[in-house]
């Protein structure tokens, strides 16, 4: 027997233009109809409300109170439907510099997808091979160079689990450590960096296709040496993940990147830790503790930043309120990221992809859809 579920909307944000109103039909949890209009019968109406393909965040440390690095199985559990509740659909589960047996132990608990919520897709291992110099809230003591064994050796022992490793090219070993994910279908993210203009070019080159939070944790711009910004602001293939929630990143420079990047090459993360979907206090990153304050993002004692508390929709509503049209600010939470990981399955609102859906009211998802299932209704 055939499952079926009928979703109308006051806007569709279709593929190649906006349907106004729409709808979207899915059976056995696969999209069937994209179409224009009303329905004779729709098991969900939001007049009100914007359809768009579910998120895919590329870079999420925890949720709901969980650390991904020292979670249990029902602690992530809970976080992934607290993302189902902020649209996400896909996710990367980001595993920061910690030392390998305790990476190797929390990939088990973080990889597995069972039951309802949003659906992890692999890791993102950012870190260990990072600069010690640009080490934001990682722990210094268990950065180790791009060369050494260890790093290879924990990606092989991982399998095909890992999909993202943040790599800092300058370091020994950088560029080779690029080249080796690249040709095993890896990501390599240029992030916690300090390299110049020319190591940055260098390592997209040798086959890095993303940055790791522009602007954050890697030299900045300067007139006379670019830095690692510079190099990702310049035409290339590689997707640049942004941080949009107004602390990590201003406004002003978010807009700036947007004009030179477009929505191809710009990736909403949320580096959401473990505060995100919790109450103010303090929280483990890693190794580290934060402080949430009420309505502030979380720091070190010090003062660094320490990941963030924002939403996916949150994310998206804040790139519209600085003035990116809709249909970009989504193809950048959804379309882009899902590209990046060659998700060829989601993405889209597209006949023949999964199901995974979000409608969005006042900027809030309101319903979540994860392959035909229903894993978040707001009313």
């Amino acid at each position: 027997m055939i499952s079926r579920l009928v979703l109308a909307a006051g806007v569709v944000v279709a593929p190649d233009r906006d349907l106004v109103p729409g709808y979207v039909v899915v059976e056995d949890g696969l999209i069937a109809e994209v179409r224009e209009g009303t329905p004779r019968r729709a098991d969900r109406e939001f007049p009100h409300g914007v359809l768009v393909p579910g998120f895919v965040d590329l870079q999420v440390n925890g949720a709901a109170g969980a650390d991904f690095l020292s979670c249990t199985p029902e602690q992530f559990a809970a976080a992934r439907r607290y993302l189902a509740s902020t649209g996400t659909t896909s996710f990367l589960p980001t595993l920061i510099t910690a030392p390998p047996e305790v990476v190797r132990a929390a990939a088990q608990v973080v990889a597995v997808g069972a039951g309802g919520g949003a659906q992890p897709v692999g890791l993102h291992l950012e870190g260990p091979a990072i600069s010690p110099k640009r080490a934001g809230a990682h722990d210094p003591r268990w950065i180790v160079p791009p060369g050494d064994p260890s790093v290879r050796r924990l990606v092989a022992d991982l399998g095909g689990l890992v999909r993202a490793v943040t790599v800092a090219p300058e370091q020994p070993g950088g560029l080779e450590l690029v080249r080796w994910l690249a040709g095993a279908g890896v990501v390599a993210s240029v992030g916690h960096s300090d390299a110049t203009y020319q190591q940055a070019r260098e390592a997209f080159e040798a086959g890095a296709g993303m940055v790791t939070h522009l602007f954050n944790a890697m030299r900045g711009l300067h007139h006379r040496e670019p830095g690692v910004v510079g190099a990702a602001l310049e035409d290339g293939a590689w997707v640049c993940g942004l941080v949009a929630d107004g602390v990590h990143v201003h406004p002003a420079a978010f807009r700036l990147a947007y004009r030179l990047l477009g929505s191809e090459r710009m990736a909403l993360v949320t580096d959401a830790m473990a505060a995100a979907g919790a109450a103010p206090g303090r929280y483990r990153l890693g190794g580290a503790l934060a402080t949430v304050l009420p309505g502030e993002a979380p720091r070190l004692a010090d003062g660094t930043l320490a990941g963030t508390v924002l939403r996916m929709d949150e994310a998206v509503d804040n790139a519209t309120r600085w003035g990116v049209p809709l249909r970009d600010a989504v193809r950048m939470a959804t379309t882009t990221p899902a590209r990046v990981l060659r998700l060829e399955d989601r993405g889209l609102l597209r006949p023949g992809l999964r199901a995974d859906l979000c409608v969005l009211v006042e900027g809030r998802a309101a319903l979540t859809v994860v392959a035909g299932e229903v894993v978040w209704d707001s009313f």
